[in-house]
């Protein structure tokens, strides 16, 4: 097999699947700008099928937990786990180049053309793999004729939202299935687009509220301003009007509306994450978005001019709040409607065959062939730890 040019001590066997050599570390190293994801992703364990599924866990909400000095043992039944699943996509990345092209010299380079057009193809396969990462919004597995996706980090930071039907008379809310939340939970609420639909006028986007489960419908609860009133069962919030189109909010996602993104949104995004335990401290978005999030964070002060180097400086990339700091990056592939603000540290790559090129292709005529081929998916290992800010405008 033809060695790349300045990759032969990058290469390692990959035993799992035989004799090939392994070129992710060529991959993730190629344009780590471009491909921010790859290089800077974790890898967790091998995938050993192209389906993987892996258990979160969190814990209840605080209670107001005191008991007598002599009490018998009243044992409750423990939290619960969510499971999470993903799917491993099939890259493929190949070209063939003729024997007279491989021997005529170029102006170009003095570089076969075979090996240079093979090296041309690692890149794009690295592309790929990136734009999976950045871009793919489900999670498929292969049916018929559609092949497998894996879900990329917009798979994993959707909205999970639920219809609510909201009761005046009763101050309540009742969504159409198991809230799956405890009493001391919070959640934040929407409305669906329309110009007809709103919320109650006592509840407001964007903050956070707390409930309190009925004991005897699951689907039912009251709202509280605070922890301790949703755990005391005590002023509860008194909605005047049932509102329509209303639904709540369970992860992590503030909606822009079609607005340009403010720092109020940043903030009630990292205040989001913070609750639920998260420490994002990235924020990867457009290269415009970064711009906006610069002159965002100066609060549009003049630009400092080194009179040395003779040029203006206008970034700033540091993010201080209540909830945490972080650190904006511009990202090549991402668009201009959405920011992730993300705990880096718990985001891997999972991998069922790494970048490799296929050996021993049978040479079919006067050309030579190269197949490179890589199979991985994405393992968000707790979405609820990250966030994001989505339907932005551009600006």
């Amino acid at each position: 097999m033809p060695v790349m040019q300045k990759s032969e001590n990058q290469s390692t066997t990959y035993d799992a699947i035989g004799a090939r050599e392994d070129y992710s570390p060529i991959i993730t190293n190629i344009d780590p700008d471009l491909t921010f994801f790859l290089s800077n992703f974790g890898t967790a364990n091998d995938a050993e099928n192209l389906s993987f599924n892996w258990l979160t866990e969190g814990l209840k909400p605080p209670r107001q937990n005191a008991n007598l000095e002599m009490t018998d043992y009243k044992t409750e039944k423990v939290g619960s786990v969510e499971r999470r699943s993903n799917n491993c996509q099939y890259f493929i990345n190949t070209g063939k180049v003729s024997d007279a092209q491989r021997q005529v010299r170029k102006v170009y380079t003095q570089q076969d053309e075979f090996i240079r057009q093979k090296e041309i193809a690692f890149k794009q396969q690295a592309r790929d793999l990136e734009y999976a990462l950045v871009s793919n919004s489900e999670s498929r597995t292969e049916a018929g004729t559609l092949p497998a996706i894996t879900g990329g980090v917009p798979y994993f930071l959707s909205e999970e939202v639920e219809d609510v039907t909201f009761t005046a008379a009763s101050n309540t809310g009742e969504t159409a299935t198991d809230l799956e939340l405890e009493t001391g939970d919070f959640v934040y609420f929407k409305t669906k687009p329309g110009a007809s639909n709103k919320l109650p006028a006592e509840i407001s986007e964007n903050l956070a509220y707390y409930i309190r489960k009925d004991t005897a419908n699951p689907k039912k609860f009251t709202l509280y301003d605070d922890l301790e009133a949703a755990i005391k069962g005590t002023n509860g919030i008194t909605l005047s009007s049932a509102g329509a189109g209303c639904q709540m909010v369970k992860n992590n996602i503030v909606s822009a509306g079609g607005t340009a993104f403010t720092e109020d949104m940043i903030n009630d995004c990292m205040e989001m994450c913070f609750k639920r335990g998260g420490n994002p401290t990235l924020a990867v978005m457009s290269g415009r978005n970064k711009r906006n999030f610069s002159k965002i964070v100066t609060g549009g002060s003049e630009k400092r001019r080194d009179s040395k180097e003779k040029k203006a400086v206008n970034v700033t990339d540091v993010y201080e709040s209540d909830f945490g700091t972080v650190r904006a990056q511009a990202h090549r592939m991402y668009g201009d409607s959405r920011i992730d603000i993300m705990d880096m540290s718990l985001w891997d790559i999972k991998w069922f065959a790494r970048p490799h090129e296929v050996q021993n292709l049978a040479k079919k005529g006067s050309y030579s062939e190269f197949v490179l081929e890589a199979w991985f998916g994405l393992q968000g290992t707790q979405p609820k730890a990250s966030g994001s800010i989505v339907g932005i405008k551009r600006s």
